[in-house]
C-alpha cells in the first residue's frame, strides 16, 4: 500500500495479484508510479503461450509507463496517452512477429488511470476494466473490447446472456495483435473527496458480479483490505484465471468517516444499554424475591389452616373411637347380665 500527496490531493493505493488455482503462471502485470503529468496506475493482462503472455504484459506496462513519463510538457494528456499506446503497440507487435514460436501472436490488454491533481483520465484496450466508486455506487468507466460485447451493443445478445457466453473472453482488440491499435480514452473525470478508482483484469470482472464488488467497497475495510477481499472472492468462484486488482482512493474513504463519527455514539449506546439492562435486571430480581416471599407466606398460612383442619379431624376421630369403645363395653356388660 502506498500513500502520497499530489497537488494537495492524498492518494492511497491497495493492490493484489494472484495466479489462481488453474493457471501455472501469473501473466497479469501492474504498476503505479509518479510521472510529470501526474500519478499513473496500470493493469495489463497478457495472452499467448507460456512465455508470450507474460512478456506481452511486461512490455505493455513498461512501454506505457515510459512513453507517458517522457511526454513533452506542451503535449496534452490525451495526446500523451494516445502516443504511449501507439508506440507500446508497435513494440509488442514487432516482438510478437519476430519469428520466435514462444512469443508468436502474443498480446495484452491494458487499462490505466492518470490522476493529475483532482482530474483523472482513463484509457484502455481489451477487457481489463476501470470503475469509479462514488457515494456507495459503482460505475464502469470502460467498455470491454470483446466479440460478445459487440454482439450486445448490436442487440444480438442481452447483457445477462453475455456473462456466460462461451466467447465472453474472446478479444476484439488487444495490444500487439495488429500493427496499429485503437485506444479508448475517457473524458476528464473530476474526483471528489472519498471517490475511488478500481482497476482490474478480467480475472475479477469475469467471475465477480458488480453488485458483489460494490458490496465489498461499501464494507468497513482499509484500502489494502479491499483488493485482498476482492481477489479472495474471485478465487472462491473457482480461481480459473489470473486476477489483479488496484484500488486507488482519493482522499478519505466515506466509510471510514462514518465509522469515526458513529463510534462515540455507538459507545454511548453500549453504555446506556448496559446501565438500562443492569437496572432492569436489578428490579426484576427484587420483584422476584418479593414475589417468592409473598408466595411462601401464603403457603405457610394455607399449611397452618390445613394443619388445624387435620387436628380437628383427628380429635373427632379420637372421640368417635372412644364412643365405639364405650358402646362395645356396655354391650358386653349386658351380655354378662343376661347369662
Amino acid at each position: 500500500m502506498r500513500r502520497m500527496n499530489l497537488h494537495q490531493a492524498q492518494l492511497e493505493v491497495g493492490a493484489h495479484s494472484e495466479t489462481g488455482y488453474v493457471r501455472s503462471e501469473n501473466q497479469d502485470r501492474m504498476s503505479g508510479t509518479q510521472v510529470p503529468l501526474g500519478q499513473l496506475y496500470i493493469v495489463a493482462d497478457g495472452m499467448g503461450g507460456h512465455n508470450g503472455g507474460t512478456l506481452a504484459a511486461e512490455l505493455t506496462v513498461h512501454g506505457l509507463q515510459q512513453y507517458i513519463g517522457e511526454a513533452p510538457a506542451d503535449v496534452s494528456v490525451k495526446e500523451a496517452i494516445q502516443t504511449a499506446f501507439t508506440k507500446t503497440n508497435e513494440t509488442v507487435y514487432r516482438q510478437a512477429h519476430a519469428g520466435d514460436p514462444t512469443t508468436e501472436d502474443m498480446g495484452s490488454t491494458a487499462v490505466l488511470v492518470l490522476i493529475s491533481g483532482q482530474v483523472a483520465r482513463v484509457a484502455h484496450v481489451g477487457d481489463s476494466r476501470a470503475y469509479l466508486y462514488r457515494k456507495g455506487q459503482l460505475k464502469q468507466l470502460t467498455t470491454d473490447h470483446t466479440i460478445v460485447q459487440k454482439m450486445v451493443q448490436a442487440g444480438m445478445l442481452k447483457p445477462a446472456e453475455a456473462i456466460n457466453h462461451p466467447n465472453a473472453s474472446v478479444l476484439d482488440r488487444a495490444i500487439g495483435n495488429k500493427p496499429s491499435v485503437e485506444v479508448d480514452i475517457s473524458d476528464p473525470v473530476r474526483l471528489h473527496e472519498g471517490d475511488a478508482i478500481l482497476l482490474c483484469s478480467d480475472g475479477l470482472s469475469g467471475y465477480v458480479a458488480e453488485p458483489e464488488i460494490a458490496s465489498v467497497l461499501r464494507g468497513q475495510a482499509t484500502v489494502q483490505e479491499i483488493p485482498d477481499r476482492l481477489v479472495k472472492l474471485a478465487l472462491q468462484k473457482g480461481g480459473e484465471d489470473n486476477v489483479t486488482v488496484q484500488f486507488i482512493q482519493y482522499g478519505t474513504r466515506k466509510e471510514a468517516q462514518r465509522t469515526t463519527r458513529k463510534r462515540p455514539r455507538f459507545l454511548f449506546q453500549m453504555i446506556a444499554t448496559f446501565v438500562l439492562g443492569a437496572a432492569i435486571s436489578a428490579g426484576f430480581y427484587q420483584w422476584r424475591e418479593k414475589r417468592f416471599r409473598d408466595i411462601e407466606s401464603q403457603l405457610n398460612v394455607q399449611l397452618q389452616e390445613k394443619q388445624k383442619e387435620l387436628d380437628i379431624a383427628n380429635e373427632q376421630l379420637k372421640q368417635l373411637e372412644n364412643k365405639n369403645t364405650l358402646e362395645n363395653n356396655l354391650r358386653k356388660d349386658k351380655d354378662m347380665l343376661r347369662k
